[in-house]
């Protein structure tokens, strides 16, 4: 049975796309072409991206603690920019490949499981899914910032390294901060 594609998801991932195809004929491609596993992390990265972007816009319309808004909107705003730095590279490099990267229906179960949640409960259950998603993503850039053979690539993985350090950092100080009760 083929998993349903989340609406939410191909909204968060839909106007970098067509940003990436319209600067597509201006670029050429660059760079030797990225490899089987490369290939596999930038899959990897851009759906853990969307699904970041996906739970956040949930946590923007359903959360009233304000710190938790503004920690969704930096994840919005930070893994935007990252899908957009993949997007030209998988451009430059004439790339067709699908997404492989978190499966549909585990977004789809993700945002059932936030939107059915209210209040603290809300917000400890999206920033627990966020260090639970840092802790999973962050392994995977190390491994392309240190490892890629392609310079681009790398260099992707060495600006989203601190970006997505400080997102793991600030969703374990607001989660300490919740379960000590502030």
């Amino acid at each position: 049975m083929r998993a349903k594609r989340s609406p939410v998801l191909l909204l968060a991932v839909a106007p970098l796309l067509v940003l990436a195809l319209a600067i597509a004929p201006r670029l050429k491609a660059a760079g030797p072409p990225l490899n089987a596993h490369e290939q596999s992390f930038v899959a990897r990265a851009t759906a853990d991206d969307g699904l970041q972007i996906a739970m956040a816009k949930v946590a923007l319309a359903r959360s009233t603690n304000e710190k938790v808004r503004a920690f969704a909107r930096r994840l919005i705003t930070d893994h935007q920019a990252l899908n957009l730095r993949f997007a030209h590279l998988s451009v430059r490099q004439g790339s067709r490949g699908r997404s492989h990267g978190v499966p549909a229906q585990a977004i789809a179960d993700m945002n059932m499981h936030l939107r059915s949640l209210s209040g603290p409960a809300f917000d400890h259950a999206f920033v627990g899914m966020m260090v639970d998603e840092h802790r999973r993503i962050i392994p995977a850039y190390q491994d392309a910032a240190r490892s890629s053979p392609h310079a681009s690539l790398r260099a992707i993985a060495q600006h989203g390294l601190p970006l997505l350090r400080g997102h793991l950092a600030m969703a374990q100080a607001l989660l300490k901060g919740m379960t000590a009760g502030g």
